[in-house]
């Protein structure tokens, strides 16, 4: 496939680029609070043991909703601004 090298193309293809990223970072937000809760769900309506729920949840998922939110921060922080700036910059040109 032949690359589109115009200013016009590039700066679509980073758009494009922009959207995916911002969706990530939603989807990240989601996958936390959503496993979070199903979780929690097992404990409270499932009737999963009190002592498994709390060893779980210290030991492993607050660690794994922190790797998460990690993710979501870098995508947040580093990712998206970077894009923009190389939407400011093909846009400037």
């Amino acid at each position: 496939m032949a690359r589109q090298n115009s200013f016009a193309h590039q700066k679509l293809v980073l758009e494009q680029f922009l959207s995916l990223l911002v969706g990530f970072e939603n989807d990240f937000k989601s996958v936390i609070q959503k496993f979070d809760d199903e979780v929690t769900s097992l404990y409270e309506e499932q009737g999963l043991m009190e002592e498994i729920y709390e060893d779980y949840k210290a030991t492993y998922l607050n660690s794994l909703n922190t790797t998460l939110a990690d993710i979501q921060t870098r995508i947040h922080d580093e990712d998206i601004p970077f894009i923009e700036k190389e939407i400011d910059f093909i846009s400037s040109r």
